[in-house]
């Protein structure tokens, strides 16, 4: 026993001394080599009651044999689960009697371990293994319970999945059911139109691109369907495309719900419009009328007392009067359609209000305090300068109607740091405040204030149109518009105008449009289809020492171009069949050096400026005779002074 490397003890004796091998001392632990010698209930007391029983047995002649008996020892300083194999027999002594006891036991704590770990990873393997079929199951069930069609294809266009739903769709859509390993392709082979559109999607997606579009497929004598597709690919561990996957809905009805929608908005946007244009030209019907009412009653008078040359010059500067009226209205509309031209140039807006500060004044009459508060290091701002004036001077006159008690209206400018702004870009913008003390709006008119052709004035009192033309002249010039009013509590309105690092000259706009007197003469061809009008401008332009011929279209115009050889040439832009733009570029074909004025009432500038070349003068209808006179003479290299012009 001693000898052998198999652990092995024996109990002798009525003590049962403990007597064990080397390989047992392993066992043993913290308890050798005390226990040499020692009694055998007392080394393993802890597991006396399991192994008591067996010892006992084998002293009464009983052989035994356990396999992994569970054993909780103590052998380390603290108690620990131990598995043994072991046998005990009985040993005898020289008489034949039983003596003591021999145990051999290959410790199997590590095997019984090893053992149920392996257990429990069988168990959680078949337990994982059956979740995973269930899941994949469920996720079966799925796929082919959703009405979402489902489809799998490899980089040959065959499909590796397809679900019921898209089997039966693609079956009514093409008349053919695919299935399985199907290559879809194939299946179009006979429809190239369609075969080249479901290989034209599913390209990018086995390409590796991720996307979701919205496209019609099928064949129309079947059915065409609009489809939301959503494609996805799938990739290797290393990241390489080895299928697409769809999924697809039907949908074709709420395209053609946002189509019946599209079209009633359109249908209610064209009753709005013609509501709208119905109010806009109630109102200017009204003011026009006005105008031209002030403009014949004029004229009567001064062909009634032509010889007062005092009335009569009275009579022409309240002519004058109303037709400025008119362009007002006029300009409004086209700054409303922002057909205008603007020029945007560096100015500052301070110098803008000091010019028409006389104006403001006489404007809002003697019940209003005017109160300017002008930056006064102000900074320049890309803009155009009448419409700027435009501007303040509707502002004011809505806050003059505004205060019918009178009341006070400020008007300030300042620099302002705009960060983060819905409308405006990040940089420094000039604030012009316009505030009035007076009745104010409530939230409902608030909302609708910049709403073109919205007004609360009376028929013929407003066109709605001056608010709009603020916020359209304001967002030409880059900057935009914001109202604060509280019913009863007055109204600001804030402009906004984006600032520029370019120049800006502090003078006040000087009116240049006066012509010099007596001119050197030279040869004018005028081309415009109105008759009393060419009729009056050929009489101005005869005054100052222009000779002139006329024409009432373009071809005969440039028929008179070839035959007379004019120093200049003045055409009204809108004439019927053949307009002033196009006037101008043959004419400039014809005569490359001639001076061109082209006369408009509306623009479409870009296309002017292309006939006329930059060295050509666009005169803005309705214009006075000393405006129309300082362009023909600027035309013609002549200066400009203040000398009125005889009529």
């Amino acid at each position: 026993m001693l000898g052998s490397k198999f652990p092995m003890f024996v109990a002798w004796g009525p003590e049962l001394g403990f007597l064990y091998n080397d390989a047992y001392a392993v066992i043993l632990g913290a308890k050798h080599p005390q226990a040499m010698g020692s009694r055998f209930e007392v080394i393993w007391k802890e597991i006396w009651s399991d192994v008591g029983p067996l010892a006992h047995r084998a002293l009464q002649g009983e052989a035994t044999w356990l396999e992994d008996l569970p054993l909780v020892m103590n052998r380390k300083g603290f108690d620990e689960q131990t598995w043994f194999t072991f046998s005990y027999s009985p040993v005898r002594g020289d008489d034949g009697q039983i003596a003591g006891m021999f145990c051999a036991v290959a410790e199997t704590t590590e095997k019984v371990i090893a053992q149920r770990r392996v257990a429990d990873e069988n168990l959680t393997l078949e337990q994982r293994v059956a979740q995973a079929l269930a899941d994949k199951q469920v996720y079966a069930d799925i796929v082919e319970s959703t009405d979402a069609f489902v489809q799998m294809a490899d980089p040959e266009f065959n499909f590796l999945a397809i679900n019921k739903a898209s089997a039966d769709e693609f079956e009514r859509i093409f008349g053919i059911r695919p299935k399985v390993g199907d290559n879809m392709l194939a299946l179009l082979a006979d429809k190239p139109e369609h075969r080249s559109a479901v290989e034209s999607v599913w390209s990018r997606a086995l390409a590796g691109e991720e996307f979701t579009e919205i496209a019609a497929f099928g064949d129309p004598a079947l059915d065409r369907r609009h489809y939301e597709m959503k494609y996805n690919s799938l990739r290797d561990e290393d990241g390489r495309v080895i299928a697409a996957y769809q999924f697809v809905y039907d949908v074709t009805d709420r395209i053609r719900d946002l189509e019946r929608l599209r079209d009633a908005e359109e249908a209610l946007r064209q009753s709005q419009k013609m509501e709208a244009v119905g109010q806009l030209v109630s109102g200017l019907a009204h003011d026009f009328n006005n105008v031209l009412g002030a403009v014949v009653a004029a004229f009567d008078m001064i062909r009634r007392r032509g010889d007062d040359p005092e009335r009569v010059s009275r009579f022409a500067e309240a002519g004058i009067q109303a037709a400025k009226r008119g362009a007002k209205l006029t300009s409004q509309l086209l700054a409303f359609s922002r057909t205008q031209r603007i020029e945007l140039t560096p100015l500052f807006v301070c110098d803008v209000i000091e010019k028409i500060e006389d104006l403001l004044a006489r404007t809002l009459g003697p019940l209003i305090e005017l109160d300017l508060a002008l930056n006064p290091e102000p900074v320049a701002v890309l803009a155009d300068a009448t419409q700027v004036e435009m501007t303040v001077l509707n502002l004011a006159l809505n806050a003059r109607d505004a205060m019918p008690e009178g009341g006070q209206l400020f008007i300030g400018t300042a620099v302002q740091h705009i960060a983060a702004d819905p409308e405006l870009e990040p940089g420094k913008y000039i604030e012009l405040t316009i505030r009035d003390t007076g009745q104010g709006m409530d939230e409902d008119t608030l909302r609708k204030a910049l709403d073109p052709f919205f007004t609360t004035k009376p028929v013929g009192k407003g066109t709605g149109l001056g608010l709009a033309q603020v916020y359209g002249s304001a967002r030409q010039s880059g900057g935009t518009v914001r109202i604060d009013s509280k019913l009863g509590r007055g109204t600001t309105v804030r402009v906004f105008f984006p600032a520029t690092d370019q120049a800006a000259t502090r003078h006040l706009h000087e009116n240049t449009a006066a012509h010099k007197g007596p001119s050197k003469g030279g040869l004018v061809l005028l081309i415009d289809d109105d008759e009393d009008l060419r009729s009056i401008v050929s009489s101005a332009l005869n005054s100052l020492g222009y000779e002139v011929v006329t024409a009432a279209d373009g071809p005969s115009g440039l028929n008179q171009l070839l035959s007379s050889r004019p120093d200049v040439l003045v055409v009204d832009f809108a004439m019927p069949g053949m307009n002033g733009a196009e006037v101008a570029k043959q004419a400039r074909e014809l005569c490359p050096n001639l001076p061109v004025v082209l006369a408009s009432g509306y623009a479409n500038t870009d296309a002017i400026e292309r006939a006329i070349g930059k060295d050509g003068k666009i005169l803005r209808k309705p214009f006075r005779i000393d405006e129309l006179l300082a362009a023909v003479a600027e035309a013609t290299g002549e200066a400009a002074s203040s000398v009125e012009v005889p009529l």
